[in-house]
């Protein structure tokens, strides 16, 4: 299927079809480093599927500094490593427990908490009524609570913001809601990074459309207590057809996103973005 381009009021909707070139970034943290793990999907092949599309890996210092340069993997991913296959049934620790994410038919998922023992009990997260979500985009947990991010209303569409709800552990009252923006869209689903958190502040990625009708690489952060988020733009290439991925290790970030590029080396072919900073 060909890539169609479509611009709907207040947003950027697309079809999809993965580009040819280096794609689908996924960034890990391995003894201390960062693991960017990502396929390269090559022309002229009869499948391009990604379970099927040769695995690469590059290692960086949690600084930036190249520490081992693109080599092949031998394993396989599937698709549910890296498609939006929703967060139900997801894992996350949360010291020695684990937290089970539920989805749930009126757009307030809760989740199950699994102690050491084997234990399971339902936790029904505090959404005020008027919240529903259409669209479970990421969910974070952290020793403090629990981070997510997504986009309400009955049918999910491209114009809706991505919104981001933070639940305290230490509170039964209604999250704190903010409104992180417009972002460009593969169908409905938001050309966004996964929820990171480094230097006390939550952080998410994402390409914005401007009032120029073109796109713009955003990072939103936000710091528990404060009453609105941060949004620099960043000086870095932006598409929509594009994949997001971001870990910290301790305060320093790690973003890596596939990129169509267009020069006398990279015609039209993608190739791995890297932003490394410090969170502050």
């Amino acid at each position: 299927m060909a890539a169609a381009v479509l611009l709907g009021s207040g947003g950027w909707v697309h079809g999809h079809q993965d580009p040819m070139g280096d794609i689908h970034p996924q960034v890990l943290v391995m003894d201390g480093k960062f693991a960017i793990v990502f396929n390269t999907s090559q022309p002229k092949q009869e499948s391009n599927y990604t379970d099927e599309a040769p695995v690469q890996r590059m290692i960086f210092t949690a600084d930036g500094t190249l520490f081992a340069p693109r080599h092949a993997l031998e394993r396989k991913r599937s698709w549910r490593e890296i498609d939006p296959v929703g967060l139900h049934g997801r894992a996350m620790r949360l010291g020695e427990s684990t937290v089970i994410f539920q989805g749930d038919r009126a757009g307030q998922p809760g989740y199950l908490l699994k102690s050491p023992a084997g234990q399971i009990t339902p936790v029904r997260l505090p959404w005020p009524a008027t919240v529903s979500l259409s669209l479970f985009e990421d969910a974070l947990v952290v020793p403090e609570g629990i981070a997510i991010t997504g986009k309400e209303g009955r049918d999910s569409s491209e114009s809706d913001p991505l919104k981001f709800y933070w639940f305290a552990h230490e509170s039964t009252a209604a999250p704190t809601i903010l409104t992180i923006g417009a972002t460009a869209c593969i169908y409905n689903f938001p050309v966004a990074s996964n929820v990171a958190f480094a230097g006390g502040r939550f952080w998410v990625a994402y390409m914005r459309p401007t009032e120029k009708e073109d796109l713009k690489l955003a990072l939103w952060s936000w710091r528990p207590g404060d009453k609105d988020g941060r949004v620099e733009i960043l000086d870095s290439p932006a598409y929509w057809n594009s994949h997001l991925s971001m870990a910290a290790i301790g305060e320093r970030l790690c973003l890596a996103y596939h990129c169509e590029v267009y020069d006398e080396n990279f015609s039209g072919m993608a190739r791995i973005v890297t932003v490394f900073r410090k969170a502050e």
